[in-house]
């Protein structure tokens, strides 16, 4: 079953296109992760926090995600760029309305 993912990170303040550098670096390595089917981010209009929007397969993915290559490197880039560690929500679906306009993606959770 699908695992949807919203990943918040708070960068110092002027850091926020730094973030998203390092996201740059290393977004096509996620990409091509087992079971990896959203990885998107999104910069907040005063540009200093970070969205990350995420689908993950299964929660098995998810955990390989979480233990591997390119997420340490990511750590790695913001080590000294956030004001405080990222806040992660596992969510769950609630579909409302239009069948496609109301969830995150199809099978999401």
């Amino acid at each position: 079953m699908p695992v949807s993912v919203v990943a918040v990170l708070t960068a110092k303040p002027g850091c926020g296109s730094r973030v998203i550098d390092a996201f740059r670096e290393v977004s096509a390595l996620v990409h091509a992760e087992p079971g990896c089917e959203l990885y998107a981010a999104h910069l907040e209009h005063k540009g200093d926090t970070v969205i990350m929007i995420e689908r993950w397969a299964t929660q098995a993915d998810l955990d390989a995600h979480a233990t591997g290559a390119p997420l340490a490197r990511l750590n790695e880039l913001n080590a000294d760029l956030l004001v405080r560690p990222y806040d992660v929500w596992f969510l769950d679906a609630v579909p409302l309305g239009d069948s496609t306009k109301g969830v995150l993606g199809p099978g999401a959770r």
